[in-house]
């Protein structure tokens, strides 16, 4: 019986009592259960009730010697609104003065001393008192408690740790005041034996036992009874327990049964609850202290740390760090309880460095706690010691899979020599009952997983049964043999998103089998069968590590040349993608354009041949480009294959680009883009590491920007913009940001369109590691500040865009650069810096037949020399006519526009006022569309006001 010693007030609002000296608060006779601090602050509110209390005067109330941040309040209120129901049923307690604090507003009376008596008495059940506040199950409990007016036997089941007893304590207890007969907990824990059952059954309602066969003594006992009988921790006794609560639902009316077990007890008329983890935010770098806390595994482990350390709040520094925690721990309340525990000693970035070595990590829990809950160890050994040989046998072979496996996996790896000895696939399914293994449909498909504290675990276990090097080879076997197959299977789903579940496995397996005791045949062939994995998904890097270590231990000979091929082909575009242009990269594609030719497989000689062509165009090898692709073109034509026709296609129709063949390139462009189908788009991905479809259509936007079809270049953009997003390949998003999002745009004037395109660049490139476009990115991002008018900045990024071209040897917008950073050089006054600038850019252009780009190129000499303290008129004048001859003959419409806007401006500063608008209007009026674009506008501009003057 509680009783209050000496006389304080009490304060009543609507249901509730509030007795602040013994920290107790009803709801009608029942204990309302708040955390400390959630406490702490509904006494303040209630003492200060219809008053303004300041969220600074809250925090030092309840901080008093620490500085806290205020997202922490905003939990502990949250918490104090959800136990009195604050918004629920008409009830408001609590009125948040937005920026400044909190009122409580429903009225608070205030009563003298109570005696002994005045408080409440209810010995009807033997339920626990909750020392700590139960975090993120709210909705759960009620949710529980309310089932009980429509069924009588629920079992909550989960895995060990995710708090099943907690959560069914807690819904007990909301049940009290419905069961006249009470709510009794029976503890199977300490039960040793199934003949046990009964006596603990009859041991907790204090009946005693004169009979060997006790049940019909308890069944007449209990048939007239209205009582919540809660079995805890069934699954030890699983057989007596559900034989039990049988005979209790079939002979008795007035008794429900709330059980807890790591397995379903399988009798008629049960329903199951089973219990998720808490919620765990998203892994980012970004989130703050006040977002993490929304998230309720956060919650726990900030309330735990707090436990251990009394100054303990969460910052914005440690938030990610927080939520990391939380996430690796895969939301289960114990082992967050138990790592919290360890804050004190290693910190919270000390605590994520250490969950590698979790198991010995999450130790010390409670000493009032029941040993299997001392450790996560012990708590995982208890399920482990009740299952099965086999089932045992299976749990820690499954622990190899990296990212969860399929039942057919599981069969190849964790199962028998033969399905004589055992089936893997039934072992699984009851392992999954038993609450050991997650199922997982994330993916749309059944897979199943263990929560990675349990598969440290279970890794331990094999280790010590000197299983693991065996399981570690059957693993990577299945994965090399399943690659293989599918790849030669055109009808199989084969696609990244088919194999993005896998890929881990793929990676352990390939780091088992080239580690010192894995097998190098395995190795060496799963790095081949991966190859155009890691290509479609853009895991450049990844790929030309393990295809280099593959390399170096394939053997040329005629039996591995095939084998040899594969790994050069994807060798060298994931290292031209990643590092570049370099000999390596292009060493590895000429081989493996020779194995190809003396295997005659044309597939692989197109492969190698696309990954030359675009290695050509990235070093401004234009003719060589050319030539490479019309020997893609000749294999192309004898193949029936539209993904061959459609890449042959592309890469001529690149290379006749940059050669300035404008027209002929829109032809093999358009041609490309015909094949734009999903199978064909993922088929250039595998095959070549990038999708011709966008290069293609690319080229398309180009050339309607530099033909005046200016307003279809736009849309063209924004289609190319939208399919490359949509498709979330790295390389190929990127070359669309580069030659279509970030160029197009400043070529149109439209600056904001252009920093979108140039932030998403940046990011994308910075994020998968392609440096070549992230040097783009920086080049875009000067010339953006050269149209907002900062020459400064945009000189400085041009000059670091240029050095990271060079590193990257990225070489095909070098030239293109460098003339725009020889036009700010004149701008700010470095006139020979910039005339050596551009005199560089045009030898580049001349040397390499970059056509393209030399009316531009041709246009800007002009203007530099117009820039010099003595102007070069006459030698200005040549270039801009030689940029206006040269566009015209491309059929460059664009360009001759900005050659007419300088010659025009030139004439018009001489005094050749007709001369500029019959130039500048001959060539603005055979424009149809694209007048809102900066070009025209100032054409439009320049023609009104020459013609008043």
């Amino acid at each position: 019986m509680l009783s209050i010693l000496e006389e304080d007030p009490v304060f009543s609002f609507g249901p509730f009592r509030l007795y602040v000296k013994q920290r107790l608060l009803l709801q009608g006779e029942r204990s309302v259960r708040l955390g400390s601090r959630a406490f702490d602050v509904l006494i303040a509110l209630v003492e200060g009730a219809g008053t303004l209390i300041t969220k600074d005067e809250l925090m030092a109330r309840i901080w008093p010697n620490a500085i806290v941040e205020p997202a922490n309040l905003t939990v502990h209120v949250a918490a104090l609104r959800r136990a009195l129901g604050d918004g629920r049923g008409g009830n408001h307690f609590l009125v948040n003065v937005h920026g400044r604090g909190y009122r409580f507003v429903a009225p608070v009376c205030i009563a003298q001393a109570l005696t002994a008596a005045a408080l409440p008495l209810n010995n009807q059940h033997n339920l626990p008192v909750c020392l700590t506040p139960l975090i993120g199950r709210s909705e759960v409990i009620n949710s529980l408690a309310a089932q009980f007016q429509f069924h009588r036997l629920i079992t909550v089941v989960g895995q060990a740790g995710i708090g099943k007893t907690s959560v069914a304590l807690a819904a007990a207890e909301v049940l009290i005041s419905n069961y006249p007969d009470g709510v009794w907990l029976i503890d199977l824990s300490p039960v040793s034996t199934p003949s046990l059952v009964l006596t603990a059954l009859a041991s907790a309602l204090r009946l005693a036992i004169r009979s060997d066969n006790p049940l019909p003594s308890l069944i007449a006992a209990l048939r007239n009874r209205q009582m919540l009988l809660v079995l805890d921790n069934c699954e030890h006794v699983i057989g007596a327990a559900a034989d039990l609560v049988s005979s209790l639902l079939r002979e008795t009316r007035g008794i429900s049964i709330l059980a807890t077990s790591r397995e379903p007890l399988r009798v008629e008329g049960e329903r199951l609850r089973r219990l998720s983890a808490l919620e765990t935010p998203p892994l980012s770098t970004q989130i703050n202290a006040t977002e993490a806390l929304q998230f309720a595994a956060v919650q726990l482990f900030v309330e735990r740390a707090a436990a251990t350390m009394n100054k303990f709040d969460l910052t914005d520094a440690d938030a990610a760090s927080a939520c990391r925690i939380c996430h690796e721990l895969d939301g289960i309340p114990l082992a967050i309880e138990l790592a919290a525990a360890r804050i004190d000693m290693f910190g919270i970035a000390g605590l994520g460095a250490r969950l590698d070595d979790r198991l010995r990590l999450l130790t010390g829990g409670r000493r009032t706690s029941f040993p299997r809950h001392q450790t996560m160890n012990e708590a995982l050994d208890w399920s482990y010691q009740l299952l099965g040989k086999e089932e045992q046998t299976v749990f820690r072979r499954i622990a190899i899979f990296a990212a969860g496996f399929t039942l057919e996996a599981a069969g190849a790896v964790a199962g028998g020599s033969d399905k004589a000895e055992f089936d893997a696939a039934d072992q699984v399914a009851n392992l999954a009952m038993k609450s050991l293994i997650a199922v997982d449909m994330s993916y749309g498909k059944v897979r199943f997983r263990l929560p990675e504290t349990t598969r440290a675990f279970a890794l331990s276990l094999l280790a010590e049964n000197g299983e693991r090097d065996m399981i570690c080879r059957r693993h990577a076997d299945y994965y090399r043999n399943l690659l293989m197959t599918a790849w030669t299977n055109p009808g199989g789903e084969n696609s990244a998103a088919a194999w993005t579940p896998e890929i881990d496995n793929i990676r352990a397996g390939l780091n088992w089998s080239f580690a010192p005791a894995g097998d190098l045949s395995i190795a060496v062939n799963l790095a081949a069968a991966s190859a155009p994995l890691w290509l479609e998904m853009s895991l450049l890097t990844e790929c030309h590590g393990w295809m280099g270590k593959a390399l170096d231990l394939c053997q040329s000979t005629d039996q591995n040349a095939r084998r040899e091929m594969v790994l050069q082909t994807a060798f060298g575009l994931a290292l031209m993608f990643t590092r570049g242009m370099s000999s390596r990269a292009h060493a590895a594609l000429t081989r493996a354009t020779e194995l190809a030719e003396s295997l005659r497989d044309l597939d692989y000689q197109l492969r190698a041949l696309v990954g030359l062509n675009i290695f050509s165009l990235r070093l401004e090898d234009f003719q060589g480009a050319l030539m490479i692709s019309r020997r893609s073109e000749a294999i192309a034509e004898g193949a029936t294959d539209p993904v061959a026709i459609s890449a042959a296609a592309c890469q001529l129709s690149c290379s006749l680009f940059f050669l300035g063949q404008i027209n002929e390139a829109l032809t093999y462009a358009k041609q490309a883009h015909q094949h734009n189908t999903k199978e064909i788009r993922r088929a250039h991905i595998v095959r070549s590491g990038i999708d011709h479809s966008i290069q293609a259509h690319c080229v398309v936007a180009q050339v309607q920007w530099l033909c005046g079809l200016v307003d279809q270049s736009t849309r063209t953009t924004q289609k190319i913009l939208i399919d490359a997003s949509a498709g979330w390949h790295p390389v190929s998003l990127c070359f669309a940001l580069t030659w279509c999002g970030c160029t197009i745009s400043l070529r149109l004037g439209d600056l904001d369109a252009a920093e979108r395109s140039i932030a998403q660049l940046k990011d994308h490139a910075d994020n998968h590691a392609l440096h070549n476009y992230y040097a783009c990115g920086l080049g875009f991002e000067g010339l953006l500040s050269v149209g907002r008018g900062d020459l400064a900045a945009g000189e400085r990024l041009l000059c670091t865009c240029l050095d990271g071209l060079r590193s990257a040897q990225y070489e095909v917008l070098h030239t293109a650069f460098l003339s725009n950073l020889a036009e700010i050089l004149a701008m700010r006054g470095h006139f020979d810096a910039g005339l050596a600038a551009i005199d560089e850019a045009l030898n580049r252009t001349e040397r390499n037949s970059g056509f393209w780009w030399m009316p531009e190129a041709l246009r800007l000499k002009g203007e530099i020399l117009l820039l010099s303290d003595q102007a070069n008129v006459r030698s200005a004048e040549d270039y801009f006519r030689r940029s206006l001859d040269l566009a015209h003959h491309q059929g460059a419409l664009s360009w001759e526009l900005r050659g007419a806007l300088s010659l025009g401006r030139l004439h018009h500063s001489r005094g050749r006022n007709g001369d500029a608008c019959d130039l500048l209007d001959s060539v603005y009026s055979r424009f149809t569309e694209g007048f809102d674009t900066a070009d025209l506008r100032s054409a439009k501009l320049l023609l009104a006001d020459w013609a008043i003057r």
